[in-house]
Protein backbone atom coordinates (compact mmCIF):
# COMPACT_ATOMS: atom_id res chain seq x y z
CA UNK A 1 0.00 0.00 0.00
CA UNK A 2 1.75 3.32 -1.06
CA UNK A 3 1.32 6.62 0.19
CA UNK A 4 -1.34 7.84 -2.33
CA UNK A 5 -3.55 4.49 -2.37
CA UNK A 6 -5.22 5.82 0.71
CA UNK A 7 -6.52 9.36 -0.52
CA UNK A 8 -10.02 8.93 -0.98
CA UNK A 9 -11.01 6.83 2.03
CA UNK A 10 -9.18 9.23 4.29
CA UNK A 11 -10.60 12.41 2.89
CA UNK A 12 -13.88 10.61 3.27
CA UNK A 13 -13.87 9.77 7.03
CA UNK A 14 -11.80 13.12 8.12
CA UNK A 15 -13.72 15.84 10.04
CA UNK A 16 -13.15 18.20 11.50
CA UNK A 17 -13.88 19.09 15.63
CA UNK A 18 -13.24 21.67 17.92
CA UNK A 19 -9.61 23.30 18.55
CA UNK A 20 -8.14 22.17 22.12
CA UNK A 21 -10.30 19.21 23.27
CA UNK A 22 -9.64 17.38 26.09
CA UNK A 23 -9.25 13.83 26.51
CA UNK A 24 -10.89 12.70 29.14
CA UNK A 25 -12.10 9.24 28.79
CA UNK A 26 -11.58 8.22 32.81
CA UNK A 27 -11.96 10.62 35.38
CA UNK A 28 -9.20 13.13 36.75
CA UNK A 29 -6.88 12.01 33.83
CA UNK A 30 -4.38 14.72 32.76
CA UNK A 31 -5.22 16.33 28.95
CA UNK A 32 -2.65 13.90 27.34
CA UNK A 33 -3.29 16.04 24.04
CA UNK A 34 -3.91 19.60 22.85
CA UNK A 35 -4.72 20.61 19.42
CA UNK A 36 -5.11 24.01 17.79
CA UNK A 37 -6.92 25.28 14.44
CA UNK A 38 -4.78 26.40 11.61
CA UNK A 39 -5.71 30.29 10.83
CA UNK A 40 -5.90 29.52 7.34
CA UNK A 41 -9.25 27.07 6.25
CA UNK A 42 -8.62 23.92 4.24
CA UNK A 43 -4.63 24.89 4.45
CA UNK A 44 -3.28 21.40 5.03
CA UNK A 45 -0.65 21.66 7.52
CA UNK A 46 2.21 18.77 6.52
CA UNK A 47 5.98 18.71 7.28
CA UNK A 48 6.46 20.65 10.86
CA UNK A 49 9.71 21.03 12.54
CA UNK A 50 10.57 22.49 15.92
CA UNK A 51 13.36 24.80 16.28
CA UNK A 52 15.63 25.48 19.49
CA UNK A 53 13.58 28.16 20.85
CA UNK A 54 10.73 25.48 20.85
CA UNK A 55 8.94 27.66 18.02
CA UNK A 56 7.09 25.12 15.75
CA UNK A 57 7.62 25.72 11.74
CA UNK A 58 4.96 23.92 9.27
CA UNK A 59 3.73 23.74 5.86
CA UNK A 60 0.48 24.48 4.61
CA UNK A 61 0.52 22.90 1.09
CA UNK A 62 -2.75 24.21 -0.31
CA UNK A 63 -2.53 27.67 0.86
CA UNK A 64 1.06 27.75 -0.02
CA UNK A 65 2.26 29.15 3.14
CA UNK A 66 4.98 28.42 5.46
CA UNK A 67 3.47 28.86 9.33
CA UNK A 68 5.57 29.37 12.79
CA UNK A 69 3.62 28.78 16.07
CA UNK A 70 4.45 29.88 19.37
CA UNK A 71 3.38 27.73 21.91
CA UNK A 72 4.12 30.12 24.65
CA UNK A 73 1.38 33.08 23.42
CA UNK A 74 -0.58 30.67 21.21
CA UNK A 75 -0.14 32.68 17.96
CA UNK A 76 0.42 32.10 14.77
CA UNK A 77 2.07 33.92 11.76
CA UNK A 78 1.91 32.69 8.15
CA UNK A 79 4.23 33.90 5.39
CA UNK A 80 3.27 33.31 1.59
CA UNK A 81 5.58 30.62 -0.35
CA UNK A 82 7.05 31.77 -3.71
CA UNK A 83 5.04 29.67 -5.71
CA UNK A 84 2.43 26.85 -6.07
CA UNK A 85 3.02 23.45 -4.65
CA UNK A 86 2.63 20.52 -2.17
CA UNK A 87 5.70 20.61 0.27
CA UNK A 88 5.94 17.66 2.40
CA UNK A 89 9.57 18.68 3.87
CA UNK A 90 11.10 20.76 6.16
CA UNK A 91 14.66 21.31 8.14
CA UNK A 92 16.88 23.80 10.08
CA UNK A 93 20.04 24.54 9.02
CA UNK A 94 22.98 25.71 11.41
CA UNK A 95 21.92 29.27 10.78
CA UNK A 96 18.49 28.77 11.47
CA UNK A 97 16.92 29.18 8.06
CA UNK A 98 14.24 27.21 7.28
CA UNK A 99 14.60 24.78 4.14
CA UNK A 100 11.29 23.02 2.45
CA UNK A 101 10.70 21.20 -0.57
CA UNK A 102 8.01 22.18 -3.06
CA UNK A 103 6.08 19.86 -5.31
CA UNK A 104 3.87 21.82 -8.14
CA UNK A 105 1.46 19.52 -8.62
CA UNK A 106 -0.06 17.24 -6.23
CA UNK A 107 1.73 14.72 -4.44
CA UNK A 108 -0.03 14.52 -0.87
CA UNK A 109 -3.31 12.73 -0.48
CA UNK A 110 -5.37 14.65 -3.16
CA UNK A 111 -9.02 14.40 -4.02
CA UNK A 112 -8.17 12.14 -6.58
CA UNK A 113 -6.48 9.87 -4.57
CA UNK A 114 -2.95 9.60 -6.02
CA UNK A 115 -0.01 11.63 -6.63
CA UNK A 116 0.21 13.54 -10.14
CA UNK A 117 3.70 12.66 -11.98
CA UNK A 118 5.49 15.30 -14.06
CA UNK A 119 5.31 18.50 -12.09
CA UNK A 120 8.53 20.87 -11.16
CA UNK A 121 10.46 20.42 -8.05
CA UNK A 122 12.66 23.40 -6.16
CA UNK A 123 14.21 23.94 -2.80
CA UNK A 124 13.13 26.77 -0.80
CA UNK A 125 14.98 28.74 2.18
CA UNK A 126 13.34 31.70 4.66
CA UNK A 127 15.40 33.15 6.70
CA UNK A 128 13.16 34.00 10.16
CA UNK A 129 14.97 37.48 10.52
CA UNK A 130 14.99 38.78 6.93
CA UNK A 131 11.79 37.08 5.96
CA UNK A 132 13.25 36.40 2.86
CA UNK A 133 12.30 33.43 0.36
CA UNK A 134 15.18 32.07 -1.68
CA UNK A 135 14.29 29.59 -4.39
CA UNK A 136 16.77 26.76 -5.70
CA UNK A 137 15.17 24.74 -9.15
CA UNK A 138 15.92 20.88 -9.06
CA UNK A 139 15.96 20.31 -12.81
CA UNK A 140 14.51 16.31 -12.44
CA UNK A 141 11.14 16.51 -14.20
CA UNK A 142 8.69 14.95 -12.56
CA UNK A 143 10.97 13.99 -9.45
CA UNK A 144 9.00 15.15 -6.25
CA UNK A 145 11.53 16.44 -3.90
CA UNK A 146 10.28 14.91 -0.74
CA UNK A 147 12.03 14.82 2.69
CA UNK A 148 14.55 17.05 3.64
CA UNK A 149 17.27 16.94 6.09
CA UNK A 150 21.12 18.86 6.89
CA UNK A 151 24.07 17.14 7.22
CA UNK A 152 27.07 18.86 9.76
CA UNK A 153 28.49 20.66 6.51
CA UNK A 154 25.67 22.51 6.19
CA UNK A 155 24.46 21.29 2.88
CA UNK A 156 20.70 20.57 2.54
CA UNK A 157 20.10 16.50 1.51
CA UNK A 158 16.49 15.81 -0.02
CA UNK A 159 15.04 12.50 -1.58
CA UNK A 160 13.17 12.19 -5.02
CA UNK A 161 9.72 10.43 -4.42
CA UNK A 162 9.28 9.74 -8.31
CA UNK A 163 12.68 10.90 -9.70
CA UNK A 164 14.14 7.63 -7.88
CA UNK A 165 17.20 9.59 -6.52
CA UNK A 166 18.59 11.36 -3.48
CA UNK A 167 20.58 14.52 -4.07
CA UNK A 168 22.30 17.58 -1.63
CA UNK A 169 22.47 21.60 -2.19
CA UNK A 170 25.35 23.31 -0.65
CA UNK A 171 24.57 26.83 0.14
CA UNK A 172 28.15 27.48 0.38
CA UNK A 173 28.98 26.91 -2.81
CA UNK A 174 25.96 26.38 -4.79
CA UNK A 175 26.13 23.02 -5.99
CA UNK A 176 23.37 20.32 -6.90
CA UNK A 177 24.76 17.28 -6.25
CA UNK A 178 21.84 13.98 -7.60
CA UNK A 179 22.57 10.35 -6.91
CA UNK A 180 20.42 7.45 -8.90
CA UNK A 181 19.00 5.06 -6.49
CA UNK A 182 20.30 1.75 -7.64
CA UNK A 183 17.06 -0.49 -7.86
CA UNK A 184 14.34 1.14 -10.40
CA UNK A 185 10.70 2.97 -8.98
CA UNK A 186 11.85 2.73 -5.28
CA UNK A 187 10.45 5.53 -4.15
CA UNK A 188 13.23 7.42 -2.00
CA UNK A 189 10.93 8.61 0.79
CA UNK A 190 12.44 9.58 4.42
CA UNK A 191 16.05 10.24 5.09
CA UNK A 192 18.42 10.58 8.37
CA UNK A 193 22.10 10.46 9.09
CA UNK A 194 23.59 7.98 11.53
CA UNK A 195 26.47 9.10 14.25
CA UNK A 196 28.85 8.03 11.22
CA UNK A 197 27.54 10.12 8.96
CA UNK A 198 25.94 7.37 6.60
CA UNK A 199 22.72 8.48 5.12
CA UNK A 200 20.06 6.26 5.95
CA UNK A 201 16.37 6.81 3.71
CA UNK A 202 13.35 4.40 2.51
CA UNK A 203 12.52 3.20 -0.13
CA UNK A 204 8.75 3.61 0.01
CA UNK A 205 8.06 1.40 -3.47
CA UNK A 206 10.59 -0.92 -2.82
CA UNK A 207 9.41 -2.78 0.51
CA UNK A 208 13.22 -1.76 1.53
CA UNK A 209 15.70 0.82 3.52
CA UNK A 210 18.74 1.80 2.02
CA UNK A 211 22.63 3.15 3.31
CA UNK A 212 23.93 5.97 1.35
CA UNK A 213 28.07 6.81 2.08
CA UNK A 214 28.47 10.40 1.23
CA UNK A 215 32.20 9.58 1.02
CA UNK A 216 32.54 6.86 -1.63
CA UNK A 217 29.07 7.31 -3.41
CA UNK A 218 27.53 3.95 -2.93
CA UNK A 219 24.58 2.45 -1.33
CA UNK A 220 23.41 -0.50 0.21
CA UNK A 221 20.04 -1.69 0.01
CA UNK A 222 18.26 -3.81 2.44
CA UNK A 223 14.86 -5.64 1.13
CA UNK A 224 12.85 -6.61 3.95
CA UNK A 225 11.04 -9.52 2.56
CA UNK A 226 14.53 -11.20 1.71
CA UNK A 227 15.74 -10.53 5.06
CA UNK A 228 12.63 -12.12 6.70
CA UNK A 229 9.62 -13.52 4.84
CA UNK A 230 7.68 -13.57 8.32
CA UNK A 231 8.53 -9.96 8.68
CA UNK A 232 6.41 -7.84 5.68
CA UNK A 233 6.90 -4.14 5.79
CA UNK A 234 4.65 -2.98 2.98
CA UNK A 235 5.44 0.86 2.26
CA UNK A 236 8.60 1.86 4.88
CA UNK A 237 8.38 6.01 5.25
CA UNK A 238 9.59 7.28 8.78
CA UNK A 239 13.22 6.52 9.42
CA UNK A 240 15.27 7.09 12.56
CA UNK A 241 18.86 5.61 13.59
CA UNK A 242 19.94 5.11 16.98
CA UNK A 243 23.56 5.39 17.85
CA UNK A 244 24.21 1.70 18.58
CA UNK A 245 23.16 1.10 15.01
CA UNK A 246 19.23 -0.03 15.39
CA UNK A 247 17.03 1.76 12.40
CA UNK A 248 13.62 2.54 13.03
CA UNK A 249 11.24 2.47 10.49
CA UNK A 250 7.75 3.40 9.86
CA UNK A 251 5.84 1.11 7.66
CA UNK A 252 2.50 3.50 5.85
CA UNK A 253 1.58 -0.07 4.45
CA UNK A 254 0.99 -1.99 7.88
CA UNK A 255 0.17 -1.93 11.57
CA UNK A 256 3.65 -1.66 12.87
CA UNK A 257 6.76 -0.16 13.84
CA UNK A 258 9.86 -1.69 12.19
CA UNK A 259 13.22 -2.50 14.43
CA UNK A 260 16.39 -3.37 11.76
CA UNK A 261 19.69 -4.06 13.59
CA UNK A 262 21.70 -3.16 11.14
CA UNK A 263 24.97 -5.63 12.13
CA UNK A 264 22.66 -8.31 12.59
CA UNK A 265 20.34 -7.81 9.97
CA UNK A 266 17.20 -9.01 12.59
CA UNK A 267 13.88 -7.63 11.53
CA UNK A 268 11.09 -7.41 13.94
CA UNK A 269 8.11 -5.72 13.84
CA UNK A 270 6.31 -4.18 16.81
CA UNK A 271 2.36 -3.85 15.82
CA UNK A 272 -0.02 -0.81 17.31
CA UNK A 273 -3.61 -1.03 17.76
CA UNK A 274 -5.81 -2.03 15.16
CA UNK A 275 -8.56 0.63 14.18
CA UNK A 276 -12.02 0.16 14.30
CA UNK A 277 -12.56 -1.54 10.91
CA UNK A 278 -15.17 1.01 9.62
CA UNK A 279 -12.72 3.59 9.76
CA UNK A 280 -10.07 2.07 8.25
CA UNK A 281 -8.44 -1.74 8.74
CA UNK A 282 -4.73 -0.82 9.74
CA UNK A 283 -3.31 1.99 11.90
CA UNK A 284 -0.85 2.93 8.84
CA UNK A 285 1.97 4.29 10.88
CA UNK A 286 3.67 7.32 8.82
CA UNK A 287 6.98 8.76 10.71
CA UNK A 288 9.02 7.90 13.63
CA UNK A 289 11.58 9.56 16.02
CA UNK A 290 13.20 8.12 18.90
CA UNK A 291 14.06 10.96 21.69
CA UNK A 292 16.86 10.90 23.99
CA UNK A 293 15.59 8.29 26.73
CA UNK A 294 15.34 6.03 23.43
CA UNK A 295 11.44 6.00 23.42
CA UNK A 296 10.48 5.70 19.82
CA UNK A 297 7.62 8.00 18.59
CA UNK A 298 5.39 7.78 15.79
CA UNK A 299 2.20 8.73 13.95
CA UNK A 300 -0.55 6.60 13.11
CA UNK A 301 -2.48 7.58 10.03
CA UNK A 302 -5.15 5.27 10.28
CA UNK A 303 -5.40 4.69 13.72
CA UNK A 304 -5.46 8.41 14.35
CA UNK A 305 -2.83 8.23 17.64
CA UNK A 306 0.40 9.26 18.43
CA UNK A 307 2.07 6.24 20.14
CA UNK A 308 5.23 5.71 22.09
CA UNK A 309 7.58 1.79 22.34
CA UNK A 310 10.21 1.91 25.04
CA UNK A 311 12.29 -1.00 23.65
CA UNK A 312 14.02 -1.46 26.74
CA UNK A 313 10.94 -2.47 28.39
CA UNK A 314 9.12 -3.70 25.68
CA UNK A 315 6.21 -1.32 26.63
CA UNK A 316 4.17 0.70 24.18
CA UNK A 317 1.39 3.19 24.65
CA UNK A 318 -1.02 5.00 22.31
CA UNK A 319 -2.46 8.59 22.80
CA UNK A 320 -5.95 9.04 21.33
CA UNK A 321 -5.97 12.02 18.85
CA UNK A 322 -9.14 13.55 19.92
CA UNK A 323 -9.95 15.06 16.53
CA UNK A 324 -11.48 11.83 14.42
CA UNK A 325 -11.80 9.36 12.96
CA UNK A 326 -9.20 10.27 10.42
CA UNK A 327 -7.58 13.80 11.30
CA UNK A 328 -4.43 12.34 9.07
CA UNK A 329 -1.49 12.86 11.75
CA UNK A 330 1.39 12.28 9.07
CA UNK A 331 4.38 13.85 10.56
CA UNK A 332 6.27 14.90 13.90
CA UNK A 333 8.58 16.89 15.79
CA UNK A 334 9.90 16.95 19.28
CA UNK A 335 10.25 20.19 20.79
CA UNK A 336 13.42 21.29 23.16
CA UNK A 337 11.37 20.55 26.24
CA UNK A 338 10.07 16.88 25.30
CA UNK A 339 6.91 17.71 23.57
CA UNK A 340 6.24 15.71 20.46
CA UNK A 341 3.76 18.38 17.76
CA UNK A 342 2.43 16.92 14.89
CA UNK A 343 -0.06 18.49 11.87
CA UNK A 344 -3.55 17.50 10.78
CA UNK A 345 -3.75 17.22 7.60
CA UNK A 346 -7.21 16.88 7.14
CA UNK A 347 -8.37 18.26 9.99
CA UNK A 348 -6.70 21.45 9.80
CA UNK A 349 -4.49 21.86 12.83
CA UNK A 350 -1.48 21.34 14.67
CA UNK A 351 -1.72 19.00 18.10
CA UNK A 352 1.02 18.58 20.69
CA UNK A 353 1.65 15.45 23.14
CA UNK A 354 2.82 16.18 26.45
CA UNK A 355 5.52 13.74 27.14
CA UNK A 356 6.00 15.04 30.82
CA UNK A 357 2.87 14.18 31.45
CA UNK A 358 3.28 10.46 33.32
CA UNK A 359 1.20 7.86 32.25
CA UNK A 360 0.14 5.79 35.95
CA UNK A 361 -1.27 3.11 34.04
CA UNK A 362 0.94 0.02 33.24
CA UNK A 363 0.28 -3.61 31.78
CA UNK A 364 2.22 -6.76 32.81
CA UNK A 365 2.43 -9.98 31.32
CA UNK A 366 3.60 -13.27 33.40
CA UNK A 367 5.71 -14.24 30.47
CA UNK A 368 7.65 -12.18 28.39
CA UNK A 369 8.20 -15.03 26.14
CA UNK A 370 6.07 -17.31 24.69
CA UNK A 371 6.33 -20.98 22.15
CA UNK A 372 3.83 -21.72 20.40
CA UNK A 373 3.54 -24.59 17.64
CA UNK A 374 1.34 -23.53 14.71
CA UNK A 375 -2.99 -24.34 16.38
CA UNK A 376 -1.33 -24.50 19.58
CA UNK A 377 -2.74 -22.73 22.87
CA UNK A 378 -1.40 -20.85 25.46
CA UNK A 379 -2.48 -18.78 28.74
CA UNK A 380 -0.67 -16.34 30.53
CA UNK A 381 -1.61 -13.83 32.87
CA UNK A 382 -1.66 -10.08 33.02
CA UNK A 383 -1.50 -7.68 35.83
CA UNK A 384 -2.85 -4.23 35.20
CA UNK A 385 -2.10 -1.77 37.67
CA UNK A 386 -2.49 2.03 38.80
CA UNK A 387 -0.49 3.94 40.80
CA UNK A 388 -2.35 7.55 41.50
CA UNK A 389 -5.91 8.39 42.22
CA UNK A 390 -7.53 7.93 38.70
CA UNK A 391 -10.33 6.31 37.49
CA UNK A 392 -9.80 3.85 34.91
CA UNK A 393 -12.03 2.10 32.64
CA UNK A 394 -11.25 0.02 29.61
CA UNK A 395 -11.15 -3.09 27.62
CA UNK A 396 -8.55 -5.56 27.27
CA UNK A 397 -7.17 -5.94 23.07
CA UNK A 398 -4.41 -7.50 21.35
CA UNK A 399 -2.29 -7.33 17.86
CA UNK A 400 -0.65 -9.82 15.89
CA UNK A 401 2.36 -8.19 12.87
CA UNK A 402 -0.28 -9.63 10.44
CA UNK A 403 -2.67 -8.41 7.91
CA UNK A 404 -5.03 -11.27 9.00
CA UNK A 405 -6.07 -10.70 12.53
CA UNK A 406 -7.59 -14.18 12.50
CA UNK A 407 -3.69 -15.42 12.32
CA UNK A 408 -3.83 -15.32 15.94
CA UNK A 409 -6.91 -14.94 18.62
CA UNK A 410 -7.32 -14.16 22.15
CA UNK A 411 -9.28 -14.29 24.70
CA UNK A 412 -9.64 -12.09 27.76
CA UNK A 413 -10.74 -13.56 31.14
CA UNK A 414 -12.52 -11.12 32.11
CA UNK A 415 -12.43 -8.73 28.81
CA UNK A 416 -13.36 -5.34 30.56
CA UNK A 417 -12.51 -3.92 33.96
CA UNK A 418 -11.74 -0.98 36.19
CA UNK A 419 -9.65 0.72 38.55
CA UNK A 420 -10.17 3.37 41.14
CA UNK A 421 -7.02 5.18 42.75
CA UNK A 422 -3.74 2.63 42.97
CA UNK A 423 -5.16 -0.75 42.77
CA UNK A 424 -4.71 -3.43 40.15
CA UNK A 425 -6.08 -6.61 38.67
CA UNK A 426 -5.84 -9.77 37.34
CA UNK A 427 -6.61 -10.79 33.81
CA UNK A 428 -6.23 -14.70 32.22
CA UNK A 429 -5.18 -14.22 27.96
CA UNK A 430 -6.10 -17.21 25.96
CA UNK A 431 -3.54 -17.18 23.08
CA UNK A 432 -4.34 -19.27 19.84
CA UNK A 433 -2.49 -19.34 16.70
CA UNK A 434 -4.16 -20.20 13.48
CA UNK A 435 -2.56 -23.04 11.38
CA UNK A 436 -2.27 -20.62 8.40
CA UNK A 437 0.85 -18.97 10.53
CA UNK A 438 4.11 -19.41 9.14
CA UNK A 439 6.37 -21.13 12.02
CA UNK A 440 9.00 -17.72 13.07
CA UNK A 441 9.68 -15.19 16.06
CA UNK A 442 6.70 -12.78 15.90
CA UNK A 443 5.64 -10.08 18.76
CA UNK A 444 2.35 -10.34 20.18
CA UNK A 445 0.96 -7.29 21.51
CA UNK A 446 -1.46 -7.19 24.47
CA UNK A 447 -2.94 -4.08 25.19
CA UNK A 448 -5.64 -2.37 27.76
CA UNK A 449 -7.61 0.75 26.24
CA UNK A 450 -8.76 3.25 28.63
CA UNK A 451 -10.13 5.76 25.73
CA UNK A 452 -7.73 8.57 25.93
CA UNK A 453 -4.64 6.42 26.23
CA UNK A 454 -3.67 2.52 25.36
CA UNK A 455 -1.29 0.99 27.18
CA UNK A 456 1.03 -2.16 26.02
CA UNK A 457 3.27 -5.09 26.78
CA UNK A 458 4.96 -6.83 23.98
CA UNK A 459 5.38 -10.78 24.14
CA UNK A 460 8.32 -12.40 21.91
CA UNK A 461 6.40 -15.31 20.27
CA UNK A 462 8.31 -18.26 19.08
CA UNK A 463 5.92 -20.23 16.60
CA UNK A 464 7.07 -23.65 15.65
CA UNK A 465 5.48 -25.85 12.99
CA UNK A 466 2.69 -28.07 14.35
CA UNK A 467 2.93 -31.69 15.83
CA UNK A 468 0.69 -34.15 15.59
CA UNK A 469 -0.11 -37.00 18.45
CA UNK A 470 2.25 -39.14 17.01
CA UNK A 471 5.20 -36.77 17.09
CA UNK A 472 4.48 -35.73 20.59
CA UNK A 473 4.53 -39.80 21.49
CA UNK A 474 7.69 -40.07 19.52
CA UNK A 475 9.68 -37.16 21.05
CA UNK A 476 8.42 -39.14 24.36
CA UNK A 477 9.67 -42.60 23.32
CA UNK A 478 12.77 -41.65 21.85
CA UNK A 479 13.37 -46.22 21.46
CA UNK A 480 10.16 -45.46 18.79
CA UNK A 481 12.14 -43.37 15.64
CA UNK A 482 15.28 -45.79 16.35
CA UNK A 483 13.26 -48.76 16.14
CA UNK A 484 11.23 -47.49 12.92
CA UNK A 485 14.82 -46.90 11.39
CA UNK A 486 16.17 -50.05 11.99
CA UNK A 487 12.69 -51.92 10.22
CA UNK A 488 13.22 -49.73 7.64
CA UNK A 489 16.74 -50.20 6.82
CA UNK A 490 16.09 -54.16 7.33
CA UNK A 491 13.22 -53.44 4.63
CA UNK A 492 15.37 -52.10 2.00
CA UNK A 493 17.94 -54.54 2.38
CA UNK A 494 15.08 -57.53 1.97
CA UNK A 495 13.41 -56.01 -0.92
CA UNK A 496 17.66 -55.66 -2.04
CA UNK A 497 18.02 -59.16 -1.66
CA UNK A 498 14.40 -60.55 -3.53
CA UNK A 499 14.92 -58.35 -6.47
CA UNK A 500 18.53 -59.17 -7.53
CA UNK A 501 17.25 -63.11 -6.72
CA UNK A 502 14.38 -62.71 -9.55
CA UNK A 503 16.77 -60.81 -12.09
CA UNK A 504 19.17 -64.08 -11.82
CA UNK A 505 15.92 -65.83 -12.37
CA UNK A 506 14.55 -64.51 -15.67
CA UNK A 507 18.36 -64.44 -16.68
CA UNK A 508 18.56 -68.02 -16.86
CA UNK A 509 14.85 -68.12 -18.22
CA UNK A 510 16.39 -66.35 -21.19
CA UNK A 511 19.63 -68.10 -21.51
CA UNK A 512 17.26 -71.72 -21.87
CA UNK A 513 14.83 -69.93 -24.64
CA UNK A 514 17.39 -69.01 -26.80
CA UNK A 515 19.42 -72.53 -26.72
Amino acid sequence: MTLGTVSLIVLALAFVASARLSVQASDGLPRYVDEYDVPTPSSAPLALTVDRNGIVWFTESNASKLARFDPATDTFREYAVPGVGDMWGITIDNQGNIWLTQYSLKGSISPGGSIEPGGNGRLIRFNPTTGNFTVVDVSTPGGFPFRVTTDAAGRIWFTELLGNQIGFYDPATGQLQMYPVPTPFAGPADLTFDSHGMLWFTEAYNESIAKFDPGTGTFDEYHFYSLDPNQYVGSPVGISVTEDGIVWVADHGGNWVVEFNSTSQHVTLYPTHFPPPEVYPISLVNDLLVDPQGKVWFTEHGGNSIGYLDPRTHKMVEFAIPTGPISTALWLAQAPNGDLWFTEWSANKIGVVHANLPVPLDLSSSENQLSLPVNGEATLSLVLSSSQEFMWSGTFDYSWPSYNQGDVNVTFTPQNTSLSGEASSQTAATITISQHVLPGNYVLGLGFDAGAVRVWTMVQSDVSASQTPFSIYAMNNLWLPVGLIAVIFLGVIAFTRRSRGLRRGKRGVQSTMLI
